[in-house]
């Protein structure tokens, strides 16, 4: 045996060597492992699966129905001597586009979309067809009507019981609200009775309380000139005299056709009032009186439901909105009646969140208020349907004053000061 041989048997070098050789293997696998599993990417948790995105919900659709009549006799403009135009009248379908328009930006909150349907028939005995038939055909509930009171009460026979509400926008004749007395019909244009006791109001709040009254052919003239006698007894005022005219200039009928022959009376007055719906005399009346006394109702001083100069409670807004989409024309009562029958529709929506026909009649019926524009909230009276509201007392350009005039009062709400009260009228729908 070489010493090589046996350095090595006796040390054991060779055995420490092998199991140093070994360990470094093993380590080197180890790390090279470690280092593989290292570079490996750590396993993802499984992605959750998003639902496929559902399509977004239409919006639900209000209609309002608009029922007027083509050529209709009380839009024809009035002309006098030679043709000359003295006065032109327009529908009010424009002041409800503007109700519309102002309702859009509710659309999204509502997800109702409300739209006007205009419906124009050919005559009055038409109206009550027309309708029936969207009631039926067309699911339309609720109609704006501007009709004549004959064409109304035939309107109310044919839809008595049935789920609608029909708002009468131009007709303000007392009959409807006392004799006709229909739960369909809402009545947002004033009653004559309620503009006649704004007048009177103003009148006596000046401490005017003779009258001298001229009264023209027509049965409008008649019903005007009873609703002022009616109002100036309510408010403690008297008829100084009452005298019928008759328009024109046929000299063997001065004595009633002059204004100075027809007011030169014995009895003395504070005021003229003249009943004119043909605005043929009553243009002759300023500054002929024997005496120098205000003239009003026909002219100078007319109880109106709105005027283009009303300055107050957001009427400019009102105005300039209406004028930009009517191309200039000034916003008159019926525009103003048209406009807020939408509005109290929309608000019906809103408040109720809903267009179910029900639950929109009992919020407009109830103790809704709404914001008219003329100071005090307006809403509808239970016994008459009529929307109890200010009126104003226009000049051709201001307004005078608004009634009910400070000094008025009522025991519940002083705007039924204004019109049929409760225990003064036989239209009782809430009993």
């Amino acid at each position: 045996m070489s010493k090589y041989q046996r350095f090595v048997a006796k040390r054991g070098c060779g055995s420490r060597i092998s199991s140093r050789l070994a360990r470094a293997a093993v380590g080197l696998i180890t790390a090279c492992a470690a280092g593989i599993a290292l570079a490996q990417p750590a396993p993802q948790a499984p992605v959750p699966q998003r639902p496929a995105p559902q399509p977004a919900a239409q919006p639900q659709k209000l209609t309002i129905g608009f029922v007027d009549i083509a050529g209709d006799p009380r839009y024809e403009p009035i002309q006098g001597p030679d043709r000359l135009t003295l006065k032109t009248r327009e529908h009010p379908f424009t002041g409800a586009q503007v109700g519309i328009d102002e309702a859009q930006p509710l659309t999204r909150v509502l997800k109702t979309d409300f739209a006007l349907e205009r419906i124009t028939v050919k005559s009055a005995a038409e109206v009550a067809g027309a309708v029936q038939q969207a009631l039926e055909t067309r699911d339309i509930h609720l109609f704006l009507v501007d009709v004549p009171a004959d064409a109304l009460k035939s309107l109310a026979a044919a839809v008595r019981g049935r789920d609608t509400l029909i708002f009468n926008v131009s007709a303000d004749d007392d009959s409807l609200r006392r004799d006709l007395c229909a739960a369909e019909l809402v009545h947002v244009i004033p009653s004559l009775a309620m503009r006649m006791d704004a007048l009177v109001q103003y009148l006596v709040s000046r401490k005017w309380r003779d009258y001298l009254v001229l009264q023209g052919p027509a049965s409008a003239d008649a019903a005007g000139a009873k609703a002022f006698e009616n109002s100036a007894k309510k408010f403690g005022a008297r008829i100084a005299a009452h005298q019928n005219f008759k328009a024109g200039t046929d000299p063997r009928e001065r004595e009633q056709n002059n204004p100075a022959l027809l007011s030169a009376i014995n009895r003395d007055y504070d005021v003229v009032f003249v009943a004119d719906e043909a605005f043929d005399f009553v243009r002759q009346v300023p500054y002929h009186t024997v005496r120098p006394r205000p003239i009003v109702g026909g002219i100078d001083l007319e109880p109106v439901a709105w005027h283009w100069t009303w300055e107050h409670n957001g009427a400019p807004q009102v105005n300039s909105r209406f004028e930009k989409r009517s191309g200039g024309r000034h916003m008159e009562g019926a525009d103003w009646a048209a406009w807020l029958a939408v509005k109290m529709i929309v608000q019906s929506t809103l408040r109720t969140r809903s267009i179910d026909f029900a639950q929109q009649k009992k919020f407009i019926l109830g103790d809704a208020t709404f914001d008219g524009d003329k100071g005090l909230a307006v809403g509808v009276r239970p016994w008459d349907h009529q929307v109890r509201q200010a009126v104003l007392l226009a000049a051709p350009y201001t307004v005078v004053a608004s009634a009910p005039v400070e000094g008025f009062f009522h025991r519940t709400n002083e705007l039924d000061s204004l019109g049929d009260d409760e225990p003064e009228t036989p239209c009782h729908l809430n009993k």
